[in-house]
């Protein structure tokens, strides 16, 4: 069930990330109450219902109230956060709790012989911050738009809309071991729409191939040599001009190459003017090394 809560949240947390100004309450609101659901359930295993109806999970209000709350029960797991007021700290219940009082020496204290010799310092605690101050701030501007709420003197005010600062209180809740999808959507948008513009690209380097014609086309790969830039003794790992994966003329020019350093260009044809972006040139490298791996194995 965690698994579908955590999903639904790095969907709706990744589209705030990119865009919360435009209509975007209800989406605000189901991550946050995703996430919580996800993270209440974990830590307090049956706090995320409501006592008289076990099977009805407690929406985002009560759950931070819940979390306020367990800072102040010993062996809960949450802190308040130094200086910042209604910010509470989750600690990753994972953490080896021997670890928790360790102190690392300062640089002063240490020399190369103890740095090389002795153990590795242990990693400072890993924990969830939910700023709960800003997250009810935030409950209070989402559900004023989804209620169609217009009390007293507010009716003649511009509405309060969401602010860069409810998102990155949210997307901070990823921390969360129950949760940690948020990176890979984010991946797997970013790829889509890298997809999605290069079929773009394709189509219109197709109908400017029709148009210019043969003879052109011809031309135009004869003078791609001279314009482009390839391996010079100033940047000896440039790539030679390549073949157009769209209309196969020896033109495409790359100004990069891509990640894995398979000689994938990112660049432009010189003939149909085919666009390669960086995202599809490191796919088509990461595709060329799997292949690769899998005929090694």
């Amino acid at each position: 069930m965690n698994h579908r809560r955590a999903r639904t949240y790095a969907v709706c947390a990744v589209k705030l990330d990119e865009d919360h100004t435009d209509a975007a309450e209800g989406t605000y609101e189901a991550a946050l109450t995703n996430a919580l659901v996800a993270i209440v359930a974990s830590e307090w295993a049956g706090a995320e219902n409501y006592p008289q109806n076990p099977s009805r999970t407690k929406s985002a209000e009560p759950l931070l109230t819940l979390i306020r709350g367990k800072a102040k029960e010993v062996g809960s797991g949450v802190r308040p956060a130094p200086d910042e007021p209604d910010v509470f700290l989750i600690r990753d219940p994972h953490v080896d709790e021997g670890n928790r009082d360790v102190e690392e020496p300062s640089a002063a204290e240490t020399s190369w012989d103890d740095i090389f010799s002795g153990p590795w310092p242990t990693a400072g605690p890993c924990e969830t911050r939910v700023d709960v101050g800003t997250l009810l701030d935030a409950l209070v501007v989402t559900q004023a738009v989804r209620h169609a709420r217009e009390d007293g003197e507010e009716a003649d005010e511009a509405p309060r809309l969401l602010e860069r600062r409810h998102v990155e209180a949210l997307l901070a809740l990823d921390s969360h071991p129950s949760l940690g999808f948020l990176a890979m959507e984010q991946e797997g948008r970013y790829e889509d729409v890298a997809q999605k513009q290069d079929a773009l690209e394709r189509e219109q380097a197709g109908r400017t191939l029709e148009r210019i014609g043969e003879e052109e086309a011809h031309r135009r790969e004869a003078a791609a040599a001279d314009l482009h830039y390839g391996p010079s003794p100033d940047d000896p790992y440039a790539l030679e001009i390549q073949e157009c994966p769209v209309c196969g003329y020896e033109a495409f020019s790359s100004d990069g190459g891509d990640e894995l350093g398979m000689r994938v260009g990112s660049g432009e044809c010189l003939v149909c003017h085919y666009r390669r972006s960086p995202a599809i040139a490191n796919d088509i490298a990461r595709e060329m090394e799997w292949e690769r791996r899998w005929e090694r194995d």
